[in-house]
């Protein structure tokens, strides 16, 4: 995961959104070595696992990088990111479910906040007393709790007021590269059946629901990607395709 996240960094897309000092960079690769060094320690679950967050972190580029193609004017505010924001959101992305057991929630933001408890341990070894850490972690954790499927509806109805948040906005970029790869025609299915194998042993009629592709499609179903960047990047008529594919199928 780190060597994952060193090349992307150092992408011209990245660097192109460079600020000076950037603290993130290193937050973001200390992430990642942590991620690596967990996988070495635990078995990693069949779809919560490095290849997720490496969707999550790509995904997430994709997005921002509409803001670029687009134009301001078409994404406009308060969906608009700046630079510190969008490196931000990359260490959310890369850190939103750093140790992540397989496991569902048993009450509200149960394993975001875990994630976010061992980040806050992770990074903290990186803090020269200045206070930086804790105050980014602050930005960035009412977006890895909005990473919790149960809140989804929720930031939903909240933006569809006529002035959104702009940090329900943001949650809503980083919900929505969590979830945007499982949309895809041949990704989705992919990582369907990954999340079966995750769910066979804790949730057996949950897995079996989701391989008959029931579960799945009320997952799709239930979907909404409302953010500007993820209109101008055709994610909302990739979702509504793949729906009307597995109906038919499933008709």
């Amino acid at each position: 995961m780190r060597d994952f996240l060193q090349v992307l960094v150092n992408t011209s897309l990245w660097q192109g959104w460079g600020i000076a000092p950037n603290p993130y960079e290193a937050m973001i690769l200390t992430v990642g070595s942590e991620i690596d060094r967990l996988a070495t320690l635990l078995h990693e679950p069949a779809f919560h696992s490095k290849k997720h967050m490496m969707d999550v972190c790509l995904m997430l580029s994709y997005l921002l990088r509409q803001e670029e193609i687009g134009g301001h004017e078409a994404i406009g505010p308060p969906w608009l990111t700046s630079s510190t924001e969008k490196w931000q959101l990359l260490l959310a992305a890369a850190g939103h479910d750093l140790g992540h057991p397989g496991l569902m929630n048993a009450t509200p933001y149960e394993l975001e906040l875990q994630s976010l408890d061992l980040l806050r341990a992770l990074l903290l070894r990186l803090d020269q007393d200045d206070g930086f850490i804790p105050s980014a972690l602050e930005s960035i954790a009412p977006w890895i709790l909005a990473t919790d499927h149960g809140q989804y509806q929720a930031l939903l109805h909240r933006l569809t007021i006529n002035s959104p948040d702009h940090v329900d906005c943001l949650a809503m970029l980083l919900v929505e590269a969590d979830l945007a790869c499982s949309v895809l025609p041949i990704r989705g299915p992919l990582l369907t059946s990954r999340l079966c194998d995750e769910w066979a042993g804790p949730y057996p009629e949950k897995s079996i629901a989701l391989r008959k592709q029931v579960g799945y499609l009320s997952f799709l179903a239930s979907l909404q990607f409302v953010s500007p960047q993820s209109v101008h990047a055709g994610i909302t008529t990739i979702l509504h395709n793949s729906l009307s594919q597995l109906r038919t199928r499933l008709s």
